[in-house]
């Protein structure tokens, strides 16, 4: 079942990136959408979405989706885990009390694992985050400044000559 899953989940970023490469970021969006819906842990998925809203410079939008990145892969890890526990009871009351004097579960009861991608998804996100918070409001143009503008005036060229015309008698000939 969850090899299947996986295989849906590989099909469906696929053809979205062929749509992103076609140039088609929307439909492309809600493909990478389709398949993290199938493998949450489908992190080229994850990704090409975050690489989608950072050209578009959407940064809260990515930042939210960062967010959702982060929570879905935790929890779908946390269920892998916790679907093991169940079906390798045995081996798991042996190992899990040696987990625990060594130091190695964390206070949730979960495993301490390094997962490289959240680590990279946490700091991309306090980036973006520090980044809005810290932006510099843009200015925008008063009205006062556009009423007050002298129109430009264009300079004449009278040195330059005029093209002559050309009639119609001539062309046919």
């Amino acid at each position: 079942m969850a090899r299947r899953k996986n295989n849906r989940s590989k099909e469906q970023y696929h053809s979205a990136y062929e749509l992103e490469k076609s140039g088609n970021q929307i439909a492309a969006l809600k493909g990478y959408q389709k398949a993290v819906a199938t493998d949450p842990t489908n992190v080229q998925a994850w990704n090409r979405q975050i690489i989608i809203f950072r050209k578009t410079k959407t940064k809260q939008q990515e930042i939210n989706l960062i967010k959702t990145a982060i929570a879905e892969y935790q929890k779908t890890i946390e269920s892998n885990y916790q679907n093991w526990l169940k079906s390798h009871q045995e081996k798991a009351e042996h190992t899990l009390e040696l987990a625990k004097v060594l130091g190695l579960l964390e206070t949730s009861g979960m495993p301490k694992t390094e997962h490289a991608i959240l680590d990279k998804w946490e700091t991309r996100k306090y980036l973006l985050e520090y980044r809005v918070k810290n932006a510099r409001p843009k200015k925008a143009k008063s009205i006062k400044n556009t009423i007050d503008a002298k129109p430009v005036k264009k300079k004449n060229n009278k040195s330059a000559k005029p093209m002559p015309k050309i009639q119609s008698k001539q062309i046919g000939k």
